[in-house]
């Protein structure tokens, strides 16, 4: 670890020592580029160094640039991944059979980073009063477009006061994938109390610290990612705030999630104490707040980064045609962390609109439609986004693609 950095942990404040991982060096994952610009000087790299809490054993990264130069402006999109929408329908369905079946007053919803609009449209065919709050301006606009009313600001408790002020307090509040995503994580789950009903109720997923560990999930670390979630620091925050966890689901989203649901301590929900103990017996089970657990892991992925290169540099060798499918920001990561460019990968392919014709940050791979697959017949393809494997292969065997498929996380595989 570099002597000189000195930050401090974003829940507790304690002064951070101990390492938890080094990538290297990476620019912001979601910083695609453009013809203009993508051989700019301006195109910055930052440290990926991961930092631990020895006192509330969240795991994190410092804070290296502004969020509103992060979020401000996005290209991540929901809506293209069916898995993604189809997950999305279950949790509206599930939620409102549970929670809100035999209410007979308006329920009110609110979602934190809606995007654009993929989750509260179904809650919208139900009637129910919703709110998504979006601070990236390009995709908010999409959600306001299909009629889904979205606020362009950034979360915090200072929203919230004034949303409350204004709107009243929500029975429910949504936040899927972003908790992780702000740096200041207690004045975000501040604002999540100060905005819930008396008796209401939030649900936040996340990816699990735990699986991160187990599978090797190195690439779902980058800069937009601030926190590295564990129930245990969890815990740790909400304690301070009165908030409290009463049940957790696991989950398969992004290669193992965890969904809590989160009421104030004054709330009237039965506390399922069951499901809690366990990820917390699981969590020290696996020995994650271990050091010497953080360097096997560090091991593994630079044994695995050794490995790819290696495939890499032999396939190009034989003359073979190799790309990428999908441009996420995991993948962003894991080349980055490689080294790898338009030398070794001759191009990938995304759904997303907002990515399509332009280049993957640092690595200046293009992006194209996958369409371009067909025409191009790649000898191997490379699944950045190895959480929805399986739904891309079929796609691409539907469209006739013979291609060899080649994932990386949690160790190299070719399947045919």
């Amino acid at each position: 670890m570099d002597k000189m950095v000195r930050c401090n942990c974003r829940i507790c404040n304690n002064k951070l020592i101990s390492q938890f991982l080094d990538l290297g060096y990476s620019p912001l994952a979601n910083s695609y580029l453009t013809k203009k610009n993508k051989d700019s000087l301006k195109n910055k790299n930052f440290p990926l160094k991961v930092y631990f809490c020895e006192i509330c054993k969240l795991v994190q990264l410092p804070e290296h640039e502004n969020p509103k130069n992060i979020f401000s402006n996005y290209d991540y999109l929901s809506s293209p991944s069916i898995s993604w929408l189809n997950h999305s329908k279950k949790y509206v369905l599930q939620t409102t059979n549970k929670f809100f079946n035999k209410s007979k007053k308006k329920i009110k919803v609110c979602e934190l980073a809606s995007n654009d609009g993929y989750l509260l449209q179904y809650f919208d065919k139900k009637k129910y009063e919703i709110l998504g709050i979006e601070p990236a301006k390009n995709i908010a606009k999409l959600a306001i477009k299909k009629n889904i009313p979205t606020i362009s600001k950034f979360f915090g408790s200072k929203l919230a006061k004034n949303l409350k002020i204004k709107k009243g307090s929500y029975d429910l509040i949504i936040g899927n994938n972003v908790f992780a995503h702000v740096p200041n994580i207690r004045d975000f789950a501040k604002g999540i109390y100060i905005l819930l009903s008396k008796n209401g109720f939030a649900t936040l997923e996340f990816p699990h610290l735990l699986n991160l560990i187990r599978y090797k999930q190195f690439d779902t670390i980058y800069h937009e990612h601030f926190s590295y979630l564990s129930i245990k620091s969890i815990n740790f925050l909400f304690k301070k705030l009165n908030l409290q966890i009463f049940d957790i689901k696991k989950l398969n989203t992004h290669g193992g999630s965890l969904r809590i649901y989160v009421k104030k301590k004054s709330a009237n929900f039965v506390i399922n104490r069951k499901s809690i103990n366990k990820i917390l017996k699981e969590e020290n089970k696996a020995k994650i707040f271990s050091k010497n657990t953080f360097q096997k892991l560090q091991n593994s992925i630079d044994k695995n980064k050794e490995l790819f290169v290696n495939l890499l540099i032999k396939l190009k060798l034989q003359n073979k045609k190799v790309v990428a499918y999908g441009a996420p920001a995991k993948g962003n990561t894991f080349l980055n962390f490689c080294s790898v460019d338009q030398n070794l990968i001759d191009f990938t392919v995304d759904r997303a609109n907002t990515k399509i014709g332009k280049f993957l940050p640092g690595s200046k791979i293009p992006i194209f439609h996958p369409d371009k697959l067909v025409s191009y017949r790649p000898d191997y393809i490379i699944i950045l986004p190895w959480n929805l494997r399986k739904e891309i292969i079929s796609q691409l065997k539907k469209k006739g693609i013979k291609s060899k498929f080649i994932t990386c996380i949690p160790n190299l595989k070719i399947t045919n």
